[in-house]
């Protein structure tokens, strides 16, 4: 870090230290309210409730009412209904911002992804279906990098899922049937008395292994192994304290016996007959708010989350990772038109899968960012973050953005934005006879340039889009092939010299009238890596969505409301996928019976189209992969109802 580095750092920090007048409400008309209305306003792009207007970002709001009509059983189908691209492979679903799947999951702005790998072939180490679909009040959806304000896994972005808070007393009790005998079943308790509200939620949800189609006979298979069997408990207390402050305790508890779905071969065999595991989860958090009656997002955090699987018949055996944290946030405001927002975070993970790795690492952070209203509807902010991990050392990451709010629906916006990307636990230390860990890996470091418009067109059209380009360094990739001094095979992590993103994403809705609304999207999406002993870039094939559309249709009338959605891909490799395209149709159908009941039908791959959303990547023994290894389930149809007694 040079002297200039160092004195921009310790002017951030000292203003965060000294200063301690209370923010107010970014919207001054709000500064008498204790929540925002959050159909106006963001929180995780800029850790405070920001206008939409004003979010110098790409961001997708994903709210409580759109989850109620889509009829969604798990939080990876809700994330479906926006234009993020989800990669499913070995039971896990990976989800990719800005074709990248370093990606940051936050429960309430609570840190969610692990240093190891949870699912077979995922590097970004989060669980998605950790939730109900009844606890999510919205979900917060940021592209681009964000490690100046969250740190590692924020690369490609954030994904921000905000559970819900009881608002008055009720129960209500949700049922739903399916293909190859999906059957969910849920209860939701919530009340309030007072200053005191809870939310409970229990549910179990299970399938039988399900069917895809093989793109090389046009034949049903059955993909076995991967049968469901998961459970979720969840509980969520609040205490409205004096002066806008506020106490509220979570616990999340989840129990899941699934099949570990390895890869398929040509002939339709499973890697690993037989496979499947185990897993618990637990976490807790207890989070203290203050200055709520001005818009602050004040919070002091303590946390403890814990995971444990044990693996049958599979490449993997026993795992066990244990994560403590603090997070402390504070807001102020420096002057008329200039806030500041500044916390602390600190992290100790541990690692035990009783085989190979029985390891510890700590991060301890503090971060600022600046952020000024300027004439014209101008909005500055630059922020810096140093991050400290015990093992690869410390660095620095830091952003600066512009945004122009042209009026109350337009505004334009440039960012730039660097991030960081720690290696893995598992990726440095793990030991067993496939895979060699990499002490001597360095982190994944780079930059965005992001450019973006939001508008309404007139005559309710609106468009929303951006196009970024990224630089990485020191990239991380498998190493497919290695050998010991004993010549036994075993594959490793390296960092590869250089990679190059860049895409494009574009979003058109429009109400053509009171029932009927239309939205399109295109994204575009190209990687290119280049290796140490490469002169050149080349395209990575392993690109799995190279050109995305979607079009979705809805019809919302009295008690019904209808949805058609269709998407494609096209331009894939087809080394490493079955075909260069595909096109699926889902749909949903749902009917509120009374202010009480709803029932809802839910239709996905009408098309029964044969593909996958993630690319090959097992080699045979003479080293040649076989597309279609992680096949995406045929057609399939559910029927759910939903009660509030």
């Amino acid at each position: 870090m040079n002297k200039r580095q160092r004195q921009v750092m310790c002017s951030l920090l000292s203003s965060a230290l000294l200063l301690g007048t209370p923010l107010a409400t970014p919207a001054e008309e709000a500064a008498d309210q204790h929540e925002y209305a959050l159909d106006e306003y963001v929180v995780t792009a800029n850790r405070i409730p920001v206008k939409q207007t004003e979010i110098a970002a790409n961001v997708t709001v994903i709210t409580r009412e759109e989850i109620e009509k889509g009829g969604y059983s798990s939080v990876p189908d809700v994330l479906r209904k926006s234009s993020i691209t989800l990669e499913k492979n070995s039971g896990a679903t990976i989800p990719l911002l800005n074709g990248d799947e370093r990606v940051l999951v936050l429960i309430d702005g609570r840190r969610m992804n692990w240093s190891h790998l949870v699912a077979s072939g995922s590097n970004s180490g989060a669980i998605l279906d950790l939730l109900a679909v009844e606890n999510i009040e919205r979900i917060e959806i940021v592209r681009g990098p964000s490690s100046s304000l969250y740190g590692s896994e924020a690369a490609g972005g954030v994904i921000n899922i905000i559970t819900r808070k009881a608002g008055e007393t009720r129960t209500s009790v949700a049922s739903e049937f399916g293909s190859w005998g999906f059957k969910r079943y849920n209860l939701t308790s919530q009340g309030k008395s007072s200053d005191i509200s809870y939310l409970l939620t229990a549910e179990k949800k299970q399938q039988d292994s399900f069917e895809y189609k093989d793109f090389r006979t046009g034949k049903i298979r059955t993909h076995n192994d991967s049968q469901l069997d998961r459970e979720f408990l969840t509980l969520r207390l609040d205490k409205e304290l004096k002066g806008g402050r506020s106490l509220s305790l979570q616990f999340e508890h989840t129990e899941d016996e699934s099949g570990f779905a390895g890869y398929i071969h040509p002939d339709g065999r499973s890697e690993y007959p037989g496979g499947y595991r185990t897993s618990l989860d637990n976490n807790v958090a207890l989070t203290y708010q203050w200055g709520k009656d001005t818009g602050a997002n004040n919070l002091l955090r303590v946390y403890r989350n814990h995971y444990e699987a044990t693996y049958y018949n599979s490449l993997f055996a026993i795992d066990e990772l244990e994560a403590t944290g603090l997070d402390w946030q504070q807001s102020w405001k420096l002057g008329e038109k200039h806030t500041l927002v500044g916390g602390g975070e600190w992290r100790q993970e541990t690692i035990n899968d009783n085989s190979s790795i029985d390891e510890s690492v700590t991060t301890g952070a503090v971060f600022a960012e600046n952020r000024w209203s300027l004439p014209s509807n101008w909005t500055l902010s630059a922020g810096a973050r140093y991050d400290h991990h015990s093992v690869v050392g410390g660095h620095f990451t830091s952003r600066l953005t512009a945004n122009r709010e042209i009026n109350s629906t337009t505004n334009l916006y440039a960012s730039w934005g660097q991030y960081v990307k720690n290696p893995t636990i598992a990726q440095m230390y793990s030991n067993t006879i496939y895979w060699k860990g990499n002490p001597d890996l360095d982190p994944e470091k780079g930059q965005t340039i992001t450019l973006g418009l939001n508008t309404e067109l007139g005559h309710g059209t609106k468009l929303q889009t951006s196009v970024y380009r990224s630089q990485i360094d020191n990239a991380l990739d498998w190493a497919w092939r290695d050998w010991d001094n004993n010549g036994i095979e075993y594959t490793k992590y390296i960092n590869v010299n250089k990679q190059k993103r860049q895409g494009f994403d574009l979003t058109l809705s429009r109400q053509l009238s009171p029932q009927w609304n239309i939205a399109a999207g295109y994204t575009y999406v190209k990687i290119q890596n280049q290796s140490s002993t490469e002169t050149a870039y080349s395209n990575d094939p392993r690109t799995s969505q190279p050109n995305g559309y979607r079009l979705n249709v809805e019809y919302d009338q009295d008690k019904l409301n209808t949805g058609l959605t269709l998407r494609s891909v096209t331009g894939r490799d087809t080394s490493v996928f079955s075909g260069k395209s595909y096109l699926t149709l889902d749909m949903t159908v749902n009917y509120k019976c009374n202010s009480d009941t709803r029932i809802y039908f839910k239709g996905y791959n009408l098309t029964n189209k044969a593909y996958e959303s993630a690319a090959s990547y097992w080699s045979d023994s003479f080293g040649q992969r076989h597309p279609g290894q992680f096949p995406m389930p045929s057609r399939s149809f559910y029927f759910g109802l939903e009660h509030k007694i």
